[in-house]
């Protein structure tokens, strides 16, 4: 077990074996469950981020609310005829979309239920199903990546039991963790009076949601948000300037020091 430098953070006790991808990311897919899904959806988020930096990203969502990874039948949405087999022209014309190799997507980012990686009796279909799925993926042709969530707010110490086991499994599985709740953490100590997740302990406020896209752009993209001019999206899905610059700052420093980078 590979332990980071302990001066680096207080929120986990295991370092990421793998932290880049094999190729550049232009389509991914998000797989998971409510974490992922409010606010509109954290795809929504990732997508402005990357509209803002001038990137092509294509960006698909399947959530299914508390599932683990086991609910999810992912070899099923790689098929070329299947997620993302059609789309509407800018004349409003319907085509199919060609697939000549069989691969959609670049990257495909998952998460399961907050307590499914440390749960006495869910940790095993975890694990079962990380490894399932991300065997599945790398045959598809894109790279996996398992999110480390975060513990609910009433729950102290439940983010870095999450993020040991979550690591260790991404670990096992040779692929990169997304270290979101890591991220919460340590948006907490330095700003505790800026909500990042709701009053039922659980899922993520709008600012919540931001640094969760904001984590996903960093790890997907290795580059800093920072200077991306994003804040949100629709009327009232939006940080204001100051939250969102400080989020964003949040989101770089973890994933950089999570990762090693120089």
């Amino acid at each position: 077990m590979t332990r980071p430098d302990p001066s680096l953070n207080v929120d986990y006790a295991v370092s990421p074996v793998v932290t880049n991808l094999s190729q550049p990311v232009s389509k991914v897919l998000l797989v998971g469950n409510s974490l992922m899904f409010y606010n509109c959806g954290v795809s929504s988020m990732l997508q402005g981020f990357a509209k803002a930096a001038g990137r092509k990203l294509e960006v698909t969502m399947v959530g299914i609310g508390g599932a683990g990874l086991y609910w999810h039948d992912v070899k099923s949405y790689l098929r070329p005829n299947g997620l993302r087999s059609y789309r509407i022209t800018a004349e409003n014309k319907f085509e199919f979309i060609d697939y000549p190799d069989g691969k959609i997507f670049d990257a495909v980012l998952m998460v399961d239920s907050t307590q499914g990686p440390i749960h006495p009796e869910l940790c095993a279909l975890f694990n079962e199903f990380a490894e399932k799925h991300c065997r599945t993926i790398r045959e598809h042709g894109a790279d996996p990546l398992l999110m480390v969530s975060w513990g609910y707010s009433d729950r102290p110490g439940m983010t870095r039991a999450l993020a040991d086991s979550i690591i260790t499994t991404a670990n096992r599985c040779h692929c990169p963790a997304v270290p979101c709740g890591i991220a919460f953490e340590r948006a907490k100590r330095e700003r505790p009076e800026l909500k990042l997740i709701r009053t039922d302990n659980r899922h993520p406020t709008v600012a919540g949601s931001y640094l969760e896209a904001a984590v996903f752009y960093a790890s997907l993209f290795g580059e800093s948000p920072a200077a991306i001019n994003f804040y949100g999206r629709f009327d009232d899905l939006v940080v204001t300037k100051e939250d969102g610059d400080f989020l964003k700052r949040i989101a770089w420093e973890t994933v950089r020091d999570f990762n090693r980078w120089a």
